[in-house]
C-alpha cells in the first residue's frame, strides 16, 4: 500500500506565544447582548483604569497557568455575583436545619 505523502506540521517552541485577535473577528449580536461581555469589558476598563491607562487595545501576558487562574477568577467572580449571603446572628454552633424564612 501506498504511503500518502503528509505534509509534517513543523511544532514550534517560542519564548512566548502570543495570540492576536484582529479588531470585530469575535463580535456578533451574541455578544452585543450578553451580560457576560459588558461584565468583562468592564473588569477590563477598570484594570486599566486603576494601571491609569487609556488604550484601544489591551494585552495580557504572563504564564500560561498564572493567565488561566486569572481567567478562572474573572469567571467565578461573574458567575457568583448574584448570590446573595446572609449573615446569621448569634449562633455559636453551625446547624445546618437553620434557613432564612425566604427559603421557606
Amino acid at each position: 500500500m501506498a504511503r500518502r505523502n503528509r505534509k509534517r506540521i513543523e511544532i514550534k517552541y517560542p519564548e512566548i506565544a502570543v495570540f492576536a485577535l484582529s479588531k470585530g473577528s469575535q463580535m456578533n449580536e451574541l455578544v452585543h447582548k450578553g451580560q457576560s461581555y459588558y461584565y468583562m469589558l468592564n473588569m477590563i476598563e477598570t484594570l486599566m483604569r486603576k494601571s491609569n491607562v487609556v488604550s484601544g487595545k489591551v494585552g495580557i501576558s504572563g504564564y500560561k497557568e498564572d493567565v488561566a487562574a486569572y481567567l478562572a477568577a474573572l469567571l467565578e467572580v461573574y458567575f457568583y455575583k448574584d448570590m446573595e449571603i446572609d449573615l446569621m446572628e448569634d449562633i455559636n454552633e453551625y446547624d445546618p436545619d437553620i434557613m432564612p424564612n425566604k427559603f421557606y
